[in-house]
């Protein structure tokens, strides 16, 4: 299990704008330019990134279930499929930590719904961001071999996949370590964190999924690569 902390992002100085623009429906205007920029700062100051991730060996993938050797179980059509054919998996949970959590839910209450809204739209960035460091640590470890290959990543609650099965990851990954517990619905807090898994193996055996919105039948959703 390994543990990344102090992570420095790369982050480019128009993070938030293509998403905002996309929440919007059109091009951003001068005052939204300038508050735009303004919260940018605001969410950098105020982000923690972390990540923790482990290596597990697939035992078999039979029907919907991926029977992993160390008895761990994951149930759900699309997460065995993504998984058929693979050798091995990573497990990884990551963070931009609470404090940014918690500078958003406060412009929430102060009635700001413009401010809240770009603020979501760059820290959903900023965990892309995110996600795209940890997926290259992961696959420097996960491809083991010359022609071996990595899967998409796909995470409970996406298309098919329920948000209950993020218990299993948890029970596998001890988010603590980096500060991500979940509730009561299986949701994780702080809430601008990410979970979800990597499946590793031969090239002419692994799922070619390219990314997880390609199982998923919902053309116009907002999140969709």
């Amino acid at each position: 299990m390994l543990v990344l902390d102090n992570i420095k992002l790369d982050i480019p100085p128009d993070i938030g704008r293509d998403f905002l623009e996309k929440v919007m429906g059109a091009a951003i205007n001068a005052p939204m330019e300038r508050l735009l920029k303004e919260k940018t700062s605001r969410c950098i100051e105020n982000i923690y990134p972390k990540a923790i991730y482990d290596r597990f060996e697939i035992d078999k993938v039979d029907g919907d279930l991926v029977h992993f050797k160390s008895g761990d179980l994951f149930n759900g059509p699309h997460i065995s499929k993504i998984l058929t054919g693979s050798k091995t998996a990573f497990l990884y949970i990551f963070t931009l930590g609470s404090q940014v959590d918690q500078i958003i839910i406060k412009e929430n209450q102060s009635g700001d719904t413009l401010a809240t809204i770009i603020m979501d739209t760059i820290t959903t960035s900023l965990l892309d961001i995110l996600g795209d460091f940890v997926a290259e640590k992961i696959k420097m470890e996960g491809i083991e071999q010359p022609n071996w290959g990595a899967t998409c990543a796909y995470s409970p609650g996406q298309y098919k996949w329920t948000i209950e099965e993020q218990k299993k990851i948890f029970a596998m990954v001890n988010g603590k370590k980096i500060g991500v517990e979940l509730n009561k619905s299986y949701l994780m807090v702080p809430f601008k964190s990410i979970s979800g898994v990597y499946g590793f193996g031969p090239e002419d055996r692994i799922d070619k999924t390219r990314v997880a919105c390609d199982l998923c039948p919902r053309e116009n959703c907002i999140g969709r690569r």
